[in-house]
């Protein structure tokens, strides 16, 4: 079996272009992520497109541990950029108690960025004493 040159090119540009990235491009999103200003020690944050405001795309994952949390790391995942709805599970350490589970929406930039994540503090406002009767 003889193979043209001209059959040879064409083979080429076919497996080539069976490996060119496929689906919705993903971003990188890293930073720090506190709760009342204290880095948070373990978890994870979660990036799922925001649908009800017409974003779609990859979700994104994270893990939190000793405060950052970067979506490049090993076991994460890139984000898809645009309206997105942001859920943070902070734990005291690996396996540990719950301190908080928060839920945001940010309108993250189409590009690597750079995200900021201070969860409001969970503990009660204190009560205002009531008029005296």
């Amino acid at each position: 079996m003889r193979v043209t040159p001209l059959a040879a090119g064409a083979l080429l540009l076919l497996v080539a272009g069976g490996c060119s990235e496929s689906g919705p491009k993903e971003y990188r999103v890293s930073g720090e992520a506190k709760m009342d200003g204290q880095p948070i020690v373990h978890g994870n944050v979660l990036f799922t497109p925001d649908g009800a405001a017409g974003n779609s795309g990859p979700q994104g994952i994270a893990q939190i541990r000793n405060g950052k949390f970067d979506t490049a790391a090993s076991d994460g995942k890139g984000v898809a950029g645009g309206p997105t709805i942001v859920r943070v599970v902070g734990l005291d350490k690996a396996g540990g108690t719950l301190l908080c589970e928060y839920e945001y929406k940010v309108d993250l930039p189409k590009a690597d960025s750079t995200l900021p994540i201070d969860v409001p503090s969970l503990k009660a406002a204190p009560k205002k004493a009531g008029p005296e009767i």
